[in-house]
């Protein structure tokens, strides 16, 4: 009898064209121009499509006369799968395309900042790249820049407002990440009527602290500390229980936080930036800041050279 077993493989009749095509498409592309970043033609693409759906036996993208609608319920919990696998195919590929990664090297990362998979990132460089040695910390950007300063690291990645300007012009600087800042609170606040401004808020070197004590100056109003501390998840949590008004990006906010915008009359924040930069002049610094910038944990961001 035949063994009917899954195959360890999976499905060997998905293939990664299926999935190409289908995060293209889910991404927002037209089947059209799916095609051309696949360098197949309109018709390819949407049959890829109709394969997928057929193998899986669901239905994916919502479509009405050729247009796309948007992700069905399958879809959406397909999509981060088939992301991940492209992912590690890419960082396989160029790992083994590459020079293997050796020597010993410093790194920085932040542990205030929301960055889906840097760690799994990282694990997966030193398992492709076995003579190379990490040594990382995990720390406020605020002391990864301080650290950078003296010399301490080869490699970090930590948060910024807009237009970060490097102190050593020797530095190769990476924009990975772009998004806003928010006000944030448990309910509506009218900002005029506000003497001070209870802030959830970050210690002292928090590029959001500082952010929000600029905004709040310039218009004549104080905030002090209604709680502080150095762990999202605690701000989080102290928004959502009402202690005060937070300062967090966006990817960051709870579901049940509000934001308060003009209408409110809150001031504008600046974007905040995540940004790797390499401080070292060693051919494995550079090595490594490649494999991170293809990664998973940079995947569905805009990655290029910080202007």
């Amino acid at each position: 009898m035949f063994d009917c077993q899954p195959s360890p493989l999976g499905d060997r009749r998905v293939t990664l064209e299926h999935l190409r095509a289908f995060v293209l498409l889910a991404e927002g592309n037209g089947f059209q121009q799916a095609g051309l970043q696949l360098f197949r033609s309109q018709s390819a693409v949407t049959q890829s499509l109709k394969r997928l759906e057929e193998i899986l036996g669901c239905k994916l993208l919502e479509r009405r006369q050729g247009h796309i609608l948007g992700l069905t319920t399958d879809g959406e919990r397909f999509l981060p799968a088939v992301n991940e696998i492209l992912a590690r195919t890419s960082e396989a590929v160029s790992a083994m395309q590459q020079p293997e990664i050796a020597g010993r090297l410093l790194i920085g990362v932040p542990d205030d900042f929301k960055v889906v998979d840097l760690h799994g990132a990282i694990s997966r460089c030193t398992e492709l790249n076995r003579n190379l040695r990490l040594e990382i910390v995990s720390t406020l950007s605020s002391q990864l820049l301080h650290q950078l300063n003296n010399n301490g690291l080869d490699l970090a990645i930590f948060k910024c407002v807009e237009n970060f300007t490097p102190s050593d012009p020797r530095w190769q600087c990476h924009l990975l990440r772009r998004e806003p800042l928010r006000w944030v609170a448990a309910q509506r606040h009218d900002f005029d009527r506000m003497s001070d401004i209870p802030l959830v808020i970050f210690p002292d070197g928090c590029c959001y602290r500082s952010a929000a004590l600029a905004a709040l100056d310039k218009l004549g109003k104080c905030g002090y500390n209604a709680y502080v501390s150095a762990s999202y998840d605690n701000i989080r949590a102290a928004v959502s229980a009402g202690l005060g008004i937070g300062v967090l990006p966006a990817s960051a906010l709870a579901e049940d936080h509000i934001i308060l915008g003009n209408k409110d009359g809150f001031p504008e924040l600046p974007m905040v930036e995540l940004v790797m930069v390499q401080a070292s002049q060693k051919g494995a610094t550079k090595q490594l800041a490649d494999f991170l910038t293809l990664s998973s944990a940079m995947k569905s961001q805009q990655v290029s050279e910080y202007r």
